[in-house]
């Protein structure tokens, strides 16, 4: 008979523990979501269960390299030919609805950016202005473009929310598995080759 009360009690550790999981996962967590290029930082700062639980970090980049500029997003070259992947502002533009869609006390999504090459800044200025041309007003309240100082881009997102680890893990895989967002993300991996053509029009719908 000791094995059935040994099996039953671990089996109800077992449904506990499951069910903590379950409530850090699906619980709303206080949530604040920051990108810097600058600082190479992209991070969810949470605090579980509705902010009385434990804190958790979910990081797109490494906690080592946070501090100085993302060397890609320095490179204007390399950068101004990232930001003219097809469907990349379409797909960041669906991210931030679905975002917004959960009401956050805080939205802010800063996109500073000087390219040498006037051409490519026009490609990048048509795309973003076509996708927010028939945007509502919260994202277009939340949306700034400006031109940045230095040569190069600047992002800078600063979100606060009540979502469920879960939701925002998903919201993040939907984007991060995207054809747009892989394409961005090879791009900033390579330098152009130097060509002679105007830069092709981003198609914006």
């Amino acid at each position: 008979m000791d094995w059935m009360i040994w099996a039953a009690a671990g089996g109800g550790a077992l449904a506990l523990i499951a069910a903590i999981f379950a409530a850090l996962n699906f619980a709303p967590a206080r949530t604040t979501i920051l990108v810097d290029t600058q600082g190479s930082t992209a991070r969810a700062d949470m605090k579980t269960l509705w902010g009385v639980g434990p804190a958790w970090a979910l990081r797109a980049l490494p906690k080592e390299i946070a501090g100085n500029p993302m060397p890609a997003f320095s490179d204007p070259a390399r950068i101004g030919y990232a930001l003219m992947t097809p469907g990349i502002a379409e797909i960041t533009y669906a991210t931030l609805q679905r975002l917004l869609a959960l009401k956050p006390a805080t939205a802010q999504f800063k996109l500073a950016f000087n390219l040498p090459d006037a051409a490519q800044t026009r490609v990048v200025q048509t795309a973003v202005q076509a996708v927010l041309a028939a945007a509502p007003a919260p994202m277009r309240q939340a949306v700034s473009v400006s031109t940045s100082e230095s040569l190069g881009a600047e992002v800078s997102v600063r979100f606060e929310l009540n979502v469920a680890p879960a939701t925002l893990k998903s919201i993040y895989a939907r984007f991060n598995t995207t054809k747009a967002v892989r394409e961005f993300k090879k791009r900033l991996k390579r330098k152009p080759k130097a060509s002679k053509r105007a830069p092709r029009e981003v198609q914006a719908s």
